[in-house]
């Protein structure tokens, strides 16, 4: 009783770092994919590279599309930009500023995919982890005591899917960015 106890209490664990996570990448590509944010043109004066990282700022001014405050001093970190010519941004609430662009999408996209596979795969281990369960090919997952056979069910085919969509997501956004 105490391990079924421990068991939940680590999958709720799981589930419930899993959603914090899943804020940051899901909150982000509302900015890369272009549907939030105030959209204007950013003109860069000047850009250097910062750190051991070989981080890239750029420093100019960002003119919204709309009307509104000119920001004189924009700074974007790790952009696809060229001094002198302009490119659409969005800024965001806080006051930072994201190129949109599938590639940055589809980056933040496989992160939120590669988040949603670990957690299903740290489940699908609590899951196996009792002695009669079987994740494994010679007994089909449905045969296994409740809930264990009804869960497997459920969770290794997104965990299946979820790396497959990480995958597909990481690839598209690094063969956009060699573009």
């Amino acid at each position: 009783m105490l391990l079924t106890a421990l068991g939940v209490l680590a999958a709720l664990g799981v589930l419930a770092l899993a959603g914090w996570l899943l804020t940051f990448p899901l909150n982000d590509a509302r900015f890369t994919s272009g549907l939030s944010g105030t959209r204007g043109t950013f003109t860069a004066a000047r850009c250097h590279t910062t750190g051991t990282g070989g981080t890239r700022v750029c420093t100019g001014t960002f003119v919204p599309a709309k009307g509104g405050f000119v920001d004189r001093t924009a700074q974007i970190r790790n952009a696809r930009i060229q001094v002198g010519r302009p490119v659409d941004l969005r800024r965001r609430p806080d006051g930072g500023y994201v190129q949109p662009g599938p590639m940055s999408a589809g980056k933040d996209l496989a992160l939120a995919f590669g988040i949603v596979s670990l957690a299903a795969f740290l489940l699908v281990v609590l899951c196996a982890a009792p002695k009669r369960v079987s994740a494994g090919g010679w007994k089909r997952m449905r045969k296994n005591p409740p809930p264990w056979g009804t869960l497997l069910t459920i969770l290794v085919p997104l965990f299946g899917a979820s790396l497959a969509l990480t995958v597909l997501c990481a690839s598209v956004g690094f063969l956009l960015s060699l573009a």
